[in-house]
């Protein structure tokens, strides 16, 4: 069970890994392989400026337009549609080399925004797995972003920013021993309320495809919540680095 539990735990971190960054920078990514000018990737903004996500979009546009490894990527790709894809993907590739903490703070304010949607949305989240999934829930998440306090949408675009930069500079990531993430699934049942708990949580996870929305919902929170708060150190960012693997 423990291995099955850990089975799913990564392969909900790569959907949820995948919604975060997928959405993010594919406007800004084929813009600036077509026109490499930091005030004319700056002007496709995909927002609009009425909107919160405006300022951080553009602050990160225009750090990564000047870096000409990012260039490079996204010249490799070759059509417009290769480079949005190669442009989420660096991201999402960086995910896993980012520090523990930064890792704990992003599942927190995961949970925070899965927690301000309706269960359906929610677990549709959980559920994403095609091109068209991403698509939608994106829009969902970035929806909620939105409205969060002006330090979360910061912390989202400074996260995808570096992300982004760790992949470009290749920094070493610090993988998580077998036995510290047996230790972390250990910990992870340890901070379940009583058995009743453990046992739904057994039985939602390994078939998130098809269990009931309202669970679906309940595991995702469970295991976001373990990576950022209920689940003590170091054990909290071993789960956090699970979660951000693809």
């Amino acid at each position: 069970m423990t291995r099955m539990l850990m089975t799913r735990m990564l392969s909900l971190g790569a959907r949820i890994g995948a919604v975060l960054v997928a959405l993010l920078l594919v406007g800004g990514c084929e813009r600036a392989a077509d026109r490499l000018k930091q005030e004319i990737a700056a002007t496709q903004n995909p927002w609009p400026k009425s909107s919160a996500l405006h300022d951080p979009a553009d602050r990160m546009l225009r750090r990564l337009i000047v870096d000409e490894r990012y260039l490079t990527r996204i010249k490799q790709a070759g059509s417009k549609d290769k480079a949005a894809v190669a442009g989420a993907q660096l991201a999402l590739d960086g995910i896993g080399r980012l520090p523990r903490p930064m890792l704990e703070r992003r599942a927190q304010l995961l949970a925070a925004m899965l927690r301000g949607m309706p269960v359906e949305k929610c677990a549709l989240i959980a559920r994403a797995a095609t091109a068209s999934d991403i698509a939608q829930v994106g829009r969902t998440l970035f929806n909620e972003l939105e409205k969060r306090p002006s330090q979360d949408i910061e912390f989202w675009f400074e996260m995808s920013y570096q992300a982004s930069l760790a992949e470009l500079e290749q920094r070493p990531a610090t993988p998580a021993t077998e036995q510290q993430i047996a230790e972390a699934t250990e910990a992870l049942l340890a901070s379940m309320a009583d058995e009743s708990t453990r046992a739904r949580a057994m039985a939602v996870l390994p078939r998130m495809d098809t269990a009931p929305a309202a669970d679906v919902c309940w595991a995702s929170l469970m295991l976001l919540d373990a990576a950022s708060s209920t689940v003590p150190e170091p054990h909290r960012g071993t789960l956090a680095w699970l979660m951000a693997q693809q």
